[in-house]
């Protein structure tokens, strides 16, 4: 494998954790403060945006890790695959869940795809995750 190679992965890895932390914070600007913690905590006993804007930013710090070679980049590859599926999970099961608040929103049309386009995001994580560790084992 040569260097660039091995430094793509980890790079889209960083780009998807920045795209999730973006689209976390896009509610922010169209939704009033309590309609926020509405969408976002009803269905699930977690917050959300929290758990997963909080593992967005450790994935930027874990993939920019593996790239820089500050950490092992096996450990770091396992490390991408596990936020991002967790990200995932948790971000498939709020957004089945959600389902139903979509339509009491003022802005209906916006979070229609919203839900969706966060769990694309997270599931880029994930696979970003996945690409490194087959980049580096």
């Amino acid at each position: 494998m040569t260097q660039e190679l091995e430094t793509r992965a980890p790079t889209l890895g960083i780009v998807a954790a920045v795209v999730v932390l973006a689209v976390v914070a896009v509610p922010y600007f169209y939704l009033s403060g309590p309609n926020v913690a509405v969408y976002y905590g009803s269905p699930t006993p977690v917050p959300v945006h929290l758990v997963v804007g909080l593992f967005a930013m450790v994935s930027v710090i874990v993939f920019a890790a593996g790239r820089n070679g500050r950490t092992d980049p096996p450990t770091a590859a396992g490390a991408a695959v596990v936020l991002g599926g967790f990200m995932a999970v948790l971000t498939l099961w709020w957004a089945l869940a959600a389902g139903e608040l979509v339509g009491s929103f003022p802005v209906e049309a916006t979070f229609d795809y919203h839900r969706w386009l966060l769990l694309a995001a997270t599931l880029l994580v994930a696979a970003s995750g996945g690409w490194y560790a087959n980049e580096v084992l």
